[in-house]
């Protein structure tokens, strides 16, 4: 190995450790509604058909970036597809059951319509070979080939009635498209039918320029792709249509949470925001849930404070390091009532997931 191909000291010390949580657990089941696995055999079966133009979003990281993501990652390798390195985390972070879902790089939407749902398919058994075998610890959430919506809500309702998944987590973007796009109707019909939860999440941002440095790709990008799609979707209808719908966005639902109101100004002076809906935008945003990755306590008190604590639910990005690695000991230092707590640390997921969160935790 080259002195450059060195792994140095820093780069190390940067990565994520999973220690005690500083918190007492909670008399309740807890449950991280956001982590993240992967699927070797479905990577291996996308990477024949991958070209660099399918993926913008890597084409402006820099080298600096790429390189530490690069050595990052071997560090935790096996947290993405170990059960049992996962459970020693979820251990020591009092975390009772992970939510798992694919991590954002292999939605591969850019699959055609045959090799797609293959490749989702394959995911969604292997993410449910992973439940079976701790079923007491793990929930798994489906991956849809999104770019062929009648194939996606077909796996979908397999994957439900199947698999036993009562959710499944979706890009900010489908390829570049946009999620208020009526193509994806079926998704939504079936989701809504079905009384599953969709939960959106990034996969940064399709539109690079200016964003080339300091990791902006993902500090500003994910919290901004995830505004973009939520204000288009509440502006284009979707909401409106599907009245039902339940969907959680993660890392705090991106900026739109904290800054609502100009949204509804514009729908009270602009006819273009008035276009598809009948009411203010923010009583559909009022409509979804939203997770705790926003690293400060004063964050989470707003979004129990503006939304119920009803629809904020715990999350940490597990393993990925843009996350807290002690859930808990962030949570002691919300402001909220037992009740409230008890609600975000797992009753809300255990409400929306249909999970018994009687059963006793091994």
């Amino acid at each position: 190995m080259s002195e450059s191909e060195r792994v140095e000291p820093w780069w190390q010390e940067l990565g994520p450790k999973w220690e005690p949580s500083t918190a007492r657990k909670p008399p309740v089941v807890t449950i991280d509604i956001h982590s993240h696995v992967q699927v070797p055999r479905a990577a291996d079966l996308a990477k024949p058909h991958f070209r660099p133009e399918f993926d913008p979003r890597m084409q402006v990281q820099p080298e600096e970036s790429t390189r530490y993501n690069r050595e990052l990652r071997t560090t935790i390798a096996d947290k993405f597809t170990d059960i049992d390195s996962r459970i020693a985390d979820m251990d020591l972070q009092g975390v009772d059951r992970q939510v798992l879902s694919i991590v954002p790089p292999q939605y591969h939407y850019w699959l055609d319509d045959e090799v797609g749902p293959r490749s989702c398919r394959l995911q969604n058994d292997e993410i449910a070979a992973m439940v079976a075998a701790r079923p007491d610890r793990f929930v798994g959430m489906a991956n849809l080939p999104m770019d062929h919506p009648e194939a996606a809500a077909e796996e979908l309702r397999r994957a439900h009635e199947e698999l036993g998944f009562n959710g499944f987590q979706l890009g900010a973007d489908v390829n570049g498209g946009d999620l208020d796009d009526s193509r994806f109707d079926p998704v939504w019909e079936t989701a809504s039918e079905l009384g599953l939860l969709a939960i959106l999440h990034p996969h940064g941002w399709t539109e690079p320029r200016r964003m080339d440095d300091y990791y902006l790709i993902n500090l500003v990008c994910m919290p901004l792709a995830s505004t973009v799609a939520v204000s288009r979707m509440i502006l284009g209808g979707v909401f409106e249509r599907f009245n039902d719908l339940r969907m959680l966005v993660v890392h705090g639902g991106g900026y739109l949470p904290f800054y609502f109101a100009r949204t509804d100004h514009g729908y009270r002076v602009r006819p273009e925001a008035r276009r598809h809906i009948s009411k203010p935008p923010s009583e559909y945003l009022h409509q979804l849930y939203f997770d705790t990755t926003v690293f400060r306590p004063e964050d989470v008190e707003y979004l129990v404070r503006e939304f119920g604590a009803d629809r904020v639910l715990m999350g940490t990005d597990y393993p990925f390091d843009m996350g807290p690695t002690d859930p808990l000991g962030f949570l002691a230092g919300v402001r909220m009532t037992e009740q409230e707590r008890n609600l975000v640390v797992g009753g809300n997921a255990a409400r929306l997931l249909r999970i018994d969160s009687e059963e006793s935790v091994s």
